[in-house]
């Protein structure tokens, strides 16, 4: 095997030398030579050209069969030649042959098909920056003068589609029945398929020939494949009558709206266990930096501060009898919002700055009444049309409810906030099939901030109680917080700490129990209304309020420190609530 570049890899080039290249991407410690689809414009890439890709699964589309492997004709000679058709869309070949579709040496198969698209809310600080690589054009000048040039494929003269269409899609014209009038009434945002908008996010459909390989909807997926960019992958011709235009156009999109990528390598992102000692070992400082920022923007709250870094560094680490252990939604109420209108978009825009995942809900009557917030099978289209709410693991959600007014839902709107109480009591998202709805678990953390409680259920309800002085200058302590941020190296410190702190490894401690199981038991005597619900979420405090000093087992001193925020917490509620 010569030394090429993976820059210039070609997929046949992958089959004819694949343990050497596999071996290569196995062990390759450096991805940026392969350039990134999150990355770089898709005008800028070639056809077949090897990319990467990282991606949430939207959707799975039934398996499609493919030629493996087939024979084509010389027409002249009448010889035979066997050519594979992995890693492609459509067979091949040249102007003096034919493909012997009938020939016993044609092997098919099948391969998976994921659709994947850009993660949703990610933020602009955790995105992949954005670069400008050599066009096409000049790609191919280079190719053909360079020592490490692109092993150029056989020539492709007669392509023929080898797969087999998928889902189904929306009608927009009803209207008619000619297919030919019907063909390309689709927007780009149909096509595309996002959750929640993205200026710059892109989808992918993947196809996987590791029959072995078992993936989720809305995992996330680091993909390394050959993109296919053909123009004819949109032109499907109609040789299935029985299959509706709508599930033809959704699934066979433009390729130059939604590229095919075939996978070579495929690696789920699971959470980092990479544990940074220099960041432990300040935590306590860095943490003190946190808490600053935070009771400052919510008007010098000490206290709500401390459930805020709580709640950002919580995580569902256990499910045990259907309880989330670990899901820990806050309601923050009681600001002052005529005097501070932009409260919840300020106090989001700080938010996202310190999650690489977040996205802000503004929940009104209208968008609880018009907006899909859940996935919803569309039977017409044969695909999973996205809701608002399906987002990967660890994705903040912070709800503004500033904006809500008094009114009737709608059905639909009974089932948005039917679906937001579910994910944020259990964490779970049951998503609309018509026939056969499907649950599905959630771990997304959702930060509720409205003027009084919240009519969605909320077990966590922190009331602020405001520092006058701050609420005066509160414009000047925003700009002040995001001047603070401003610094890098404070501001990547806190980013480190808050995924460190969610993922780091926890446990009880045998020497706390029995201090825990006491104090239940007093405060059991003292307030009859205290029940094993409020011990799991004090445990579960107790547990975010150890690791976001950096201390990996639960103390007597943190124990009693979490007993203390919470009689504080109980003591702010209306009278009807009785404090521990």
């Amino acid at each position: 095997m010569s030394e090429v570049s993976l820059f210039n890899w070609t997929s046949d080039y992958f089959i004819k030398n694949k343990s050497a290249c596999t071996n290569i991407i196995e062990n390759l410690k450096d991805t940026t030579e392969i350039p990134s689809l999150n990355a770089v414009d898709i005008q800028d890439l070639q056809d077949g050209q090897l990319v990467r890709f990282r991606g949430m699964v939207q959707d799975m589309y039934n398996p499609e069969f493919y030629f493996q492997s087939y024979e084509v004709i010389n027409k002249k000679t009448g010889e035979g030649n066997v050519k594979s058709g992995l890693y492609k869309d459509s067979a091949s070949c040249q102007e003096d042959e034919d493909i012997a579709m009938d020939s016993e040496k044609n092997i098919t198969s099948e391969r998976q098909i994921l659709v994947v698209i850009t993660v949703p809310g990610l933020n602009e600080w955790a995105k992949e920056k954005k670069v400008k690589i050599a066009s096409k054009s000049e790609q191919m000048s280079s190719s053909t003068s360079s020592s490490t040039k692109r092993p150029h494929e056989e020539s492709v003269d007669e392509p023929m589609d080898t797969s087999a269409p998928l889902h189904k899609k929306e009608k927009t014209n009803d209207n008619t029945d000619n297919k030919t009038e019907n063909k390309n009434v689709f927007s780009k945002e149909h096509f595309l398929n996002f959750p929640i908008p993205s200026n710059d996010g892109k989808t992918c459909i993947v196809k996987i020939y590791d029959e072995s390989a078992q993936y989720k909807l809305n995992q996330i997926l680091d993909i390394i494949g050959f993109i296919s960019l053909d123009p004819m992958l949109s032109q499907v011709s109609n040789f299935d009558d029985m299959m509706e235009d709508a599930e033809i156009q959704t699934h066979h999109p433009p390729a130059s709206i939604v590229p095919r990528l075939h996978a070579m390598k495929i690696t789920e992102i699971k959470k980092n266990n990479n544990i940074n000692q220099e960041i432990i070992s300040k935590a306590q400082t860095i943490r003190g930096d946190l808490h600053m920022v935070l009771s400052q923007l919510l008007f010098g709250d000490s206290l709500v501060a401390d459930y805020v870094i709580c709640h950002l560094i919580s995580s569902v680490y256990l499910r045990k009898d259907f309880l989330p252990l670990g899901n820990f939604p806050l309601n923050i109420t009681n600001f002052p919002v005529d005097k501070c209108p932009t409260f919840a978009a300020d106090f989001y825009s700080i938010i996202s700055k310190l999650v690489p995942k977040s996205y802000l809900f503004e929940c009104t009557l209208d968008s609880l009444n018009d907006l899909s917030l859940i996935p919803k099978k569309d039977y017409e289209s044969n695909r999973l049309t996205s809701g608002v709410l399906q987002l990967s693991d660890n994705t903040h959600l912070v709800i503004d409810e500033t904006k809500l007014s008094a009114g009737q839902l709608s059905p639909a709107g009974r089932q948005n906030y039917e679906a937001i109480s579910g994910l944020v009591v259990a964490q779970k998202l049951t998503y609309d099939f018509k026939f056969n709805n499907i649950e599905y678990d959630t771990d997304i953390p959702v930060l509720i901030l409205s003027e009084s409680k919240s009519f969605i259920p909320c077990f966590m309800h922190t009331p602020l109680k405001i520092d006058e002085e701050t609420e005066k200058l509160y414009p000047q302590v925003v700009e002040a917080a995001g001047q603070y941020l401003k610094d890098e190296n404070r501001l990547n410190d806190i980013r480190q700490y808050l995924e460190i702190s969610r993922n780091q490894s926890f446990n009880l401690g045998d020497d706390v129990l029995e201090v825990v199981q006491d104090d239940f038991v007093k405060l059991r005597q003292s307030n009859k209304t205290v029940n094993a619900d409020n011990l799991n979420m004090l445990l579960v405090l107790a547990r975010f309020m150890a690791l976001s000093y950096g201390q990996t087992s639960l103390t007597v001193d943190c124990w009693k420190k979490t007993l203390e925020m919470e009689n504080e917490r109980l003591a702010r509620l209306p009278p009807r609530k009785t404090t521990l």
